[in-house]
């Protein structure tokens, strides 16, 4: 929640952990754009279909011992790498 993304230079940022950034942001804050599904509300009902449609397909294959978690927050090439390694090319 609160992100904002610019216009001009796709730079994210997020309204309540940048504000200085924001602030000084070399586009102009006139750039800076929030999506319009940037709310709680949203983020709630995501978190609710996560929990109710995604969590138990996970738990399901979590429990095969061929299940493999790979973190994506990761840079592409590390999680490439990852992936490579486990399929072992």
């Amino acid at each position: 929640m609160g992100r904002m993304t610019c216009e001009k230079c796709s730079m994210t940022l997020n309204e309540f952990f940048n504000k200085e950034e924001i602030e000084l942001h070399p586009c102009g804050k006139e750039f800076l754009i929030k999506r319009k599904d940037d709310n709680q509300e949203t983020i709630i009902a995501r978190y609710d279909t996560y929990m109710k449609n995604t969590k138990p397909v996970l738990d399901f294959y979590s429990k095969n011992a061929n299940f493999i978690e790979i973190d994506g927050s990761s840079k592409i090439e590390r999680i490439t790498n990852k992936i490579n390694k486990i399929l072992k090319v």
